[in-house]
């Protein structure tokens, strides 16, 4: 039989167990989830995909994940204009959405010009500033011709917007190690296919009508991943209201093609002006 002591130094032992089981726990949970809600597959030392929404508002940044085939970027309406104009022209303080790209080698991308009644021209520089794709005038409500990154590296790429404008982003290509998954946890947990996302996209629409634009987008085969509600920075226009939305939509298995036919139509509908 044991001792009071040995017994006292078993329980201590067990107790020390379950703490260390429970820890390991918690911290893999947190690993999982950012403070935005994005789940993420965590790799140590690895990039962390991230396509939420309020984060790609925040830091203009999204980081897609090794799974993700095709990144379509909003031009959004109005982006073209200069910051510090009268009661900001623009909608949201980026010239692109997301701004700034963070993809995988081997990742296509296109442009999706949301800006009404502007046809737009980008061109895509290397390091060294040589350019490297050009896409052709892209019409408003279409997207442009597609680019595929097959090699690391920075990037650069500009449109020409309002006189004295230059609306620019960045592409960065990193072989990136975990896949990017689905934002909601209990899609992830119960949806087999909930990690085949190989394309992402963001469109922005009216907040007050953004259960209507839902359900066309969810019509077409189309996954709202989440979303975002923003106070623009025009202060209200009329058939816009005064709060955007950023929707991050994917698709799993779906023709890009067909997948943008939809969101033109959509986008053309808009009531930006």
């Amino acid at each position: 039989m044991y001792s009071n002591h040995h017994l006292s130094y078993l329980i201590v032992i067990g107790i020390l167990g379950i703490l260390l089981v429970m820890t390991s726990y918690t911290t893999n949970a947190s690993a999982q989830q950012n403070s935005q809600g994005n789940i993420t597959n965590s790799t140590a030392g690895g990039i962390q995909p991230n396509i939420n929404a309020e984060s790609m508002f925040n830091t203009k940044t999204m980081t897609l994940g090794n799974n993700v085939k095709t990144l379509v970027v909003l031009i959004p309406n109005e982006g073209h204009h200069s910051a510090g104009e009268d009661k900001e022209a623009r909608f949201l303080d980026q010239h692109f959405v997301p701004e700034n790209a963070v993809i995988n080698t081997g990742t296509t991308v296109l442009w999706f010009n949301g800006d009404a009644g502007h046809e737009r021209t980008i061109d895509v520089k290397d390091a060294n500033g040589k350019s490297v794709f050009n896409t052709g005038e892209i019409t408003d409500s279409q997207p442009s011709q597609s680019f595929t990154f097959s090699n690391p590296g920075n990037f650069e790429y500009e449109a020409e917007g309002d006189p004295g404008v230059t609306m620019t982003g960045t592409i960065t290509v990193k072989n990136i190690e975990s896949p990017v998954i689905s934002s909601d946890l209990s899609a992830t947990l119960t949806k087999s296919n909930s990690n085949n996302i190989d394309t992402v996209g963001v469109l922005m629409v009216p907040t007050q009508d953004i259960d209507s634009y839902i359900q066309q987008i969810t019509s077409a085969g189309i996954t709202v991943d989440n979303t975002y509600d923003f106070k623009d920075l025009r202060g209200g226009q009329k058939g816009t209201g005064d709060t955007q939305t950023l929707i991050v939509w994917t698709t799993a298995n779906k023709d890009v093609t067909e997948t943008l036919s939809s969101l033109s139509d959509l986008s053309a509908d808009l009531p930006y002006s």
